[in-house]
């Protein structure tokens, strides 16, 4: 989707938060704790209404992992595994 193509429906209907979240500093958030939140950048396809939402800032990505608990994939089925080797 960031690519301005939506994987839903394939057109280039495709819109950015990103931008606006800079220009603003107002965004869309996800929380990390009590008192922290993380800001996302949202995509929307005006077509179809498909929305995917990324984390703004990628370093956060690891404390997320550290503190949201994991969802689990179903057994036998076909997943890449991590390690969770956090720097």
């Amino acid at each position: 989707m960031k690519n301005g193509i939506c994987p839903r429906c394939n057109h280039n209907q495709v819109y950015s938060s990103s931008k606006l979240r800079a220009e603003t500093g107002s965004a869309s958030s996800i929380p990390l704790s009590y008192i922290r939140s993380i800001s996302l950048d949202n995509y929307v396809c005006t077509n179809c209404g498909y929305v995917e939402s990324y984390v703004s800032e990628p370093e956060m990505l690891s404390r997320i992992a550290d503190i949201w608990p994991q969802v689990e994939p179903p057994q036998g089925g076909s997943y890449k595994p991590v390690s969770k080797n956090h720097s």
